[in-house]
């Protein structure tokens, strides 16, 4: 039985005649990532690759729990996890893809197109050994197009219209790796003005980074509004979305601790530690569905209650009104006796 065979009857109910086969090819698959002592990570609903069992532990929990729905690559059990990345940099891959595809576009462009040459003339410049023959006559079109003008004027103009072209002068070394450090080195999250005058030390950079720090001393560091600290100030507002100065694909949101519990970091971890929050938020799900049935009962009950004291006082009424009716006639009795 082949792995997508395989993967595709862990997909059935747990009852399932199916299920039961997938558990038996998965348990022969996993063999050869035993440990030394012979014990294997557990991938159950439960256990979520978190704790190491004896194969016979390992299948009971398959079949009484279930299988982790999101594990579709077996990386803890010999799976090759080579183009495994966690779900939380998916976003951030393609971004660095995408800027990386119109760098390369404008390599080209400067090397073998210019306005003022024939099409035809351009479409002969096209280099043989990186790009294929039709790609570059689309390319060319694409340039001479309207369009293509246009995008071309707006980024020229923007690229006019800036203050400042952002050198950053930490080599291979991201952004976010310079915050991390600051981070254990504070044991606090630095500021995004922190930041981009880490990572901004170039002697083109020296007057804004100059500014910066004056505002930094004249006003102080705000950390929550980015729309008002020493960087947005000197460099302008940053676009919706967008955060400059800290790397690519960083949003508003990811700025500052979050509010969440430390063990939801795992969210942004990988997607084993994502499969155990899921879990857990799970058993809360749980736990929150018994509390609204005890207090759906409490209410049953609390009316139960009301009904009761309401029936108590009815009953003390005519009570009351009968002991006023037994005055009331011995009064008249008493009126009629004086009279005679």
């Amino acid at each position: 039985m082949d792995l997508k065979t395989i993967k595709e009857n862990l997909t059935f109910p747990i009852k399932a005649p199916q299920y039961r086969v997938g558990v038996d090819g998965f348990m022969s698959y996993a063999n050869s990532s035993l440990t030394h002592d012979g014990r294997l990570r557990c991938p159950c609903v439960k256990c979520v690759n978190n704790k190491l069992l004896n194969p016979d532990d390992v299948n009971y929990h398959l079949l009484q729990y279930g299988i982790m729905r999101n594990y579709s690559t077996w990386g803890f059990h010999g799976e090759s996890r080579r183009f495994l990345y966690p779900k939380s940099l998916e976003k951030w891959i393609l971004k660095s893809i995408g800027h990386k595809w119109r760098d390369y576009k404008c390599l080209l462009k400067g090397k073998g197109y210019d306005d003022d040459t024939d099409i035809n003339t351009l479409y002969d410049n096209c280099p043989d050994d990186d790009v294929e023959y039709d790609q570059w006559v689309s390319l060319v079109n694409f340039w001479r197009s309207e369009e293509g003008q246009r995008r071309s004027n707006r980024s020229k103009e923007s690229l006019e219209k800036a203050k400042v072209k952002p050198i950053h002068t930490t080599g291979t070394k991201s952004h976010a790796r310079v915050r991390e450090e600051m981070k254990r080195s504070s044991n606090k999250s630095p500021t995004r003005t922190q930041v981009y005058l880490k990572c901004h030390q170039h002697e083109s950079e020296a007057d804004i980074t100059n500014q910066i720090k004056n505002v930094v001393t004249e006003q102080g560091d705000q950390e929550l509004d980015l729309d008002d600290d020493p960087v947005s100030k000197e460099l302008g507002k940053d676009k919706y979305g967008r955060v400059r100065g800290l790397g690519l694909g960083v949003k508003p949101s990811d700025i500052g601790d979050p509010s969440y519990p430390q063990f939801c970091n795992g969210l942004n971890m990988s997607t084993d530690n994502e499969a155990a929050i899921i879990h857990y938020f799970r058993r809360l799900e749980g736990v929150v569905q018994k509390l609204r049935n005890r207090v759906k009962r409490q209410g049953i009950t609390i009316r139960k209650v009301k009904r009761k004291l309401q029936d108590h006082d009815i009953s003390l009424l005519d009570e009351s009104e009968s002991n006023a009716d037994l005055v009331s006639s011995d009064s008249d009795l008493g009126e009629e006796h004086d009279n005679q």
